[in-house]
């Protein structure tokens, strides 16, 4: 080859090209300069071989004008048609090479036919010979193109691909056009591709059915179809996202865990919930149910059960007539239940009602004060005045309760460590919010409660066997300044002693960091949970052997982050559990954190307020979606770009119904909706010709589809928006 190629029409080139001396530099000097390379990659007399080299150029312009370039080599030319189909095709010289070349199609490499198919002008001839392919995107390439004659489409109905098989049916050319009724043929076609549960993206199709309409037909043959049983049904019926006309179908199942589900599901319809009562007898889930109609409830009110009966007199929708009459069944559980809820509907709580509820509010409390005082003044919920009154009452039972009290403030405390009762004063010895110089200086000194103090700090499970010698040493150091009791007790007192010192909240720091060397692990244990542990100890608890130890560190509401972070990495859940619930985490341990393989920590992460939006997103189009949804149903409706962007990624799906429920929903971009208008997949531009944000544009080229459902739906909708 020699430079003289390159002179030829191109007298003005830049002077760049005067310097070249071998065919070598000249290629290189013609490459680099951009503009020069697309004007010769264009030209007719540009030599083969070059062209050949510009071929291999990574500017697409420069590629793009080598394949519309007749002089261009032939395998040259097969290959860039893979990227430039309309460029080959347009070549003058194609048409010489299918005449030269009887089996050509046979030699053009797969990608070339798979993207030279899906052109308008693609000539017969190759349709026909392609359909001698067995590759599967050559014959749906086939199928979607409408040029495609009905003798190779009778050949295609033979296919091994079941997809290019009813593709083939639907051709215009072979199935004709399709006038009326072609919404019943889409689902009666759609129903019969439906594949098992197991080649279907369950998945994918459980998330989309918590988030957006889903055609009932499929929920139909999903209800119907025992592939999709356990691993989708079940999983449906129990999640508050499922969408209610979703559960209605559900409640047909023949599977008793699915429609149970049902009936428990917030979302389900009050019809439905009425007619899994008279023909599923789902008696305990509906009775729980806050959606159960009150007729139903009622008639629940009389099943044979205790636990229905029971159930339905907690159900703040039961009619209070109805729970009257539960208040006098003859189960005696029931009718206290039921005169229990009588009750504090009227704003009276029992006694037994409070001691078992922690969290009764402190307006309860104060009105129960009158009735049941001692049962208030042992509430952690108490107000601090109210228990002041009664640590100066003179009930001592009253004083006693005030002293037992895990949340009485300490000034009273103080108070009641020199009460003339021993009861009371033991009371405060056990509290365990006394204050350790209290304890030690004073009430150790209280031959009236000091036992109690010892056993206290000694093993309960051995009949309390280090008793006595802390006895001892209280005694015999009761005169000795704090520090020196405390040190005597955590040297000699034994490891329960250790034990109990290391869980006060008010143990001087230089003892936390004595124990946190201990060998002791109960006792290490304890001081990992000491909201006053100086942050080195808890770096060196961190690093301990022992899961307890560890797991003690990630649940102190004041371990920095930086170790919690370095904890992120534990290999045991029990660790991870505490860490996933801090909210000060950084974004991408805790979006970890929800893709663990334990439920319990993954679940604890999803529910972490501190989890990024975008963390979420990433949820949602991953593994966990399903768990993610079942957990935060809201969140979507919160956050609807979220949802567009979530219904973007399975409209990309390599599942046929997963992208064919996305690409009908409205939130899908345009720029989706263009591309796969052009989809390889009929299914596919099916559901954008249904989809209400397809351009009219999109739509008056669907309606000239090869595919008879395609074109209908498209002219359908080109007319209704013609006369809107």
């Amino acid at each position: 080859m020699q430079v003289v190629y390159l002179t030829t029409n191109f007298t003005n080139l830049d002077p760049v090209m005067d310097n070249i001396t071998t065919p070598h530099n000249s290629i290189t000097a013609l490459i680099k300069n951009v503009t020069q390379a697309q004007l010769v990659a264009a030209d007719p007399s540009t030599d083969p071989e070059l062209l050949r080299e510009l071929g291999l150029s990574i500017d697409q312009q420069t590629r793009q004008s080598v394949a519309g370039n007749p002089n261009t080599p032939v395998d040259v030319l097969l290959r860039l048609g893979a990227e430039f189909p309309s460029q080959l095709l347009d070549n003058p010289v194609f048409p010489l090479l299918l005449l030269e070349n009887l089996n050509l199609v046979a030699d053009i490499p797969l990608p070339t036919l798979r993207s030279i198919l899906k052109q308008e002008n693609v000539p017969v001839y190759i349709l026909e010979q392609a359909a001698d392919q067995a590759d599967l995107e050559v014959q749906l390439g086939l199928v979607k193109n409408v040029q495609t004659p009905k003798g190779v489409l009778n050949r295609l109905t033979q296919s091994r691909h079941p997809q290019v098989v009813e593709s083939a049916r639907l051709h215009i050319n072979l199935a004709g056009e399709l006038t009326e009724k072609y919404e019943q043929r889409i689902k009666e076609v759609i129903k019969g591709i439906i594949p098992s549960a197991r080649q279907a993206g369950t998945g994918s199709l459980a998330v989309l059915t918590q988030i957006c309409p889903v055609p009932e037909f499929m929920v139909e043959h999903w209800v119907q179809d025992s592939s999709y049983k356990d691993f989708f049904c079940r999983k449906l019926a129990y999640s508050p996202a499922t969408f209610p006309n979703v559960l209605k179908h559900l409640a047909n199942h023949t599977d008793g865990w699915t429609w149970l589900g049902v009936a428990e599901n917030p979302n389900t319809p009050t019809e439905t919930l009425r007619k899994l009562f008279t023909e599923k007898q789902a008696s305990i889930t509906l009775a729980r149910n806050l959606n159960t109609p009150t007729d139903v409830l009622e008639s629940l009110s009389t099943n044979q059960d205790q636990r229905v009966r029971i159930r339905v007199a907690r159900n703040p929708n039961t009619p209070l007539n109805v729970v009257k009459g539960l208040a006098n069944d003859t189960d005696i559980h029931v009718a206290q239940t039921a005169a229990t809820l009588i009750a504090e509907q009227k704003g009276e709580y029992t006694a037994e009602a409070v001691r078992k509820n922690p969290k009764t509010p402190p307006d309860v409390l104060e009105k129960l004060a009158q009735k049941d005082p001692r049962t208030v003044g042992e509430h952690p919920n108490t107000p601090p005045e109210l228990l002041l009154e009664f640590s100066k009452s003179v009930d001592e039972r009253l004083r006693e309760s005030v002293a037992k009290n895990p949340n009485a403030p300490v000034r009273i405390l103080e108070q009641l460590a020199d009460d003339e009762s021993w009861e009371v004063r033991r009371g405060v010895a056990k509290n365990p919010n006394v204050p350790i110089s209290l304890l030690f200086k004073q009430l150790a000194r209280d031959t009236w409660v000091n036992s109690a103090i010892a056993y206290q700090m000694s093993s309960k499970k051995y009949n309390y066997p280090e008793a006595e010698s802390i006895l001892d040493i209280l005694a015999e150091e009761s005169t000795s300044p704090l520090e020196t009791i405390l040190q005597r007790l955590s040297q000699d007192g034994g490891e329960a002693a250790r034990l109990f010192l290391a869980r006060r909240f008010d143990l001087p720091a230089n003892f936390l960091t004595q124990f946190a060397e201990s060998t002791e692990v109960k006792v290490c244990e304890g001081v990992a949970q000491n909201l006053n542990t100086p942050v080195s100890s808890l770096e060196k608890l961190a690093q301990s052997p022992e899961t307890k130890v560890r797991e003690a560190v990630a649940q102190n509401p004041n371990t920095p982050i930086s170790i919690l972070e370095q904890l992120s990495k534990d290999n045991y859940y029990d660790v991870l559990l505490h860490i996933a619930q801090k909210t000060n985490l950084s974004p991408e341990i805790l979006e970890e954190l929800a893709g663990s393989k334990s439920d319990q920590v993954r679940e604890k992460a999803m529910l972490n307020p501190s989890l990024p939006k975008e963390a979420v997103e990433r949820i949602l189009c991953g593994e966990y979606a399903t768990g993610y949804l079942k957990l935060n149903p809201d969140f979507l409706s919160r956050h609807p770009d979220s949802l567009a962007m979530t219904l973007n990624h399975y409209a990309k799906s390599q599942f046929p119904l997963v992208s064919f429920i996305a690409l009908n929903q409205p939130q899908i971009s345009q720029e989706l909706l263009q591309e796969k208008s052009l989809s390889i997949s009929w299914l596919e531009r099916l559901a954008i010709a249904q989809n209400p944000q397809a351009t009219q544009q999109i739509l008056i080229q669907l309606a000239q589809d090869s595919n008879q459902l395609v074109r209908a739906a498209a002219k359908d909708r080109l007319q209704n928006l013609s006369q809107s």
